[in-house]
């Protein structure tokens, strides 16, 4: 992709978890907190939508109120693209749908908006208040080479702030393109940078070059078994020891993972790795230490956030990569009943595809009941009507002529506002496909 420095106006894009990460333009927020927006999928260059112009001040203000105004923000990821590319927007869609698969060609676009709401909350800070410290960083400027990285073609300018902030955390870059030179000969190539602490403890540059596709069946002369690559591919990480022979020989036991943006697996001895008693004020139970040491996923609960103040659980596993953990939250705001098997919860907008749920609606939504919704937009212009359920196992709702709570026969002798069913359709209650949608509703 262009490098986006030489991009004047951008737009911002927004996938959603809760639907598929579908991704959306965003146009602007509406009064009553809202989002506008427009698939990408069917946009045009020349639309409506909000232009950041690589604004600062936008940003800030547009994630302040994006926090106030809805529940669950993180489930929402937001990018800044060239409005440039907004020509190719039917072939970009499908990138943002699968954005672990896809990292290394979006996350140089990603947008963290907890740095832009920091910025609008110091500059909204009373006067007579002490000005909040800034953010500080692992290193600061003046410890980095930047005459090296300016060789390479890598400038301030060019990572932008946050690009800079996170190299200076230590945090690993987007995918970016190095000027080498190598016996005279100048060429490009992509790789991700980063800063590691040298034993005295100044910052020293690390490449890593990408690899075109991953090689997962073995690694350094290890055969690797199906299930260990399944697991580096799905979580990044193999999910338990592997013994690996060292170059001198020796086997060592191993955590293994893999960067998705480089393409390359990284080991670290079990031996090297140091013990960890507590995290984020949550002390563990042996177990729980013994099980991370082996790269499991480990289920920590009420873990406090400083920066959000409140408790909060995820489930944790070790990234060898990132040198620290991998945070998944998915299917940790749970409701469980009695008798019942725990079931991952979905989130329920406040508006779907285009008509504003009733309270009723969404109350019946949360319990994974059936809910039935009107003149909801089949995206072609024209709308439809159908009986909405939550379905947990694929994360998403389906869609029904009748109502899938009931029997057939207790949906056609339904009275009292729910609608009529023709014959032909009663015979069988399946879900409604996409290219049925159109004109559903003429017929409920």
């Amino acid at each position: 992709m262009d490098n986006l420095k030489d991009m004047k106006d951008e737009v911002l894009v927004m996938t959603n978890a809760s639907d598929g990460n579908k991704p959306h333009v965003v146009e602007r927020i509406e009064q009553d907190g809202s989002l506008k927006t427009q698939p990408l999928a069917k946009v045009k260059p020349d639309g409506d939508f909000l232009k950041i112009d690589r604004s600062e001040s936008i940003l800030e203000a547009f994630f302040s109120n994006f926090k106030r105004q809805f529940d669950n923000p993180s489930d929402f990821r937001f990018y800044h693209i060239p409005a440039e590319l907004l020509a190719a927007a039917k072939d970009m869609a499908d990138l943002f749908r699968k954005p672990e698969e896809n990292a290394a060609m979006i996350d140089g676009y990603r947008l963290d908006p907890e740095q832009h709401v920091q910025k609008q909350d110091l500059r909204q800070a009373p006067a007579t208040e002490e000005p909040a410290p800034q953010q500080s960083t692992k290193w600061s400027m003046e410890q980095v080479d930047w005459q090296q990285l300016a060789r390479m073609g890598i400038t301030p300018e060019s990572l932008g702030e946050i690009g800079t902030a996170r190299l200076l955390n230590g945090h690993e870059s987007a995918v970016l393109d190095i000027r080498t030179n190598f016996e005279g000969i100048s060429f490009e190539t992509p790789a991700c940078i980063r800063l590691v602490e040298s034993p005295d403890g100044k910052p020293v540059l690390n490449i890593e070059c990408c690899r075109q596709r991953p090689e997962l069946g073995e690694y350094m002369g290890t055969e690797l078994p199906q299930e260990v690559q399944d697991s580096l591919l799905k979580t990044h990480n193999a999910g338990r020891p592997i013994d690996i022979r060292q170059p001198d020989g020796t086997v060592e036991t191993c955590l293994l993972s893999f960067n998705p943006k480089t393409n390359r697996l990284h080991h670290l001895p079990i031996q090297d790795m140091k013990q960890v008693r507590e995290i984020n004020g949550v002390a563990l139970t042996e177990d729980q230490g013994l099980r991370l040491m082996n790269g499991e996923s480990v289920l920590v609960e009420g873990m406090w956030s400083e920066r959000r103040q409140k408790h909060y659980d995820a489930r944790l596993q070790y990234n060898v990569c990132k040198g620290g953990f991998d945070y998944d939250f998915r299917g940790l705001n749970r409701k469980v009943e009695q008798g019942q098997t725990e079931r991952q919860e979905i989130i329920i907008p406040q508006k779907l595809k285009g008509v504003e749920l009733t309270q009723e609606q969404k109350d019946a939504l949360k319990a994974g009941k059936a809910a039935y919704v009107k003149g909801m937009s089949d995206g072609g212009g024209g709308t439809f009507n159908a009986y909405v359920r939550p379905n947990y196992e694929k994360m998403k709702f389906d869609f029904f002529r009748w109502n899938p709570d009931k029997s057939q026969k207790q949906s056609q002798g339904q009275t009292g506002g729910q609608p009529k069913q023709s014959a032909p359709t009663a015979s069988q209650n399946r879900r409604i496909r996409k290219s049925e949608k159109k004109g559903v509703g003429a017929s409920l």
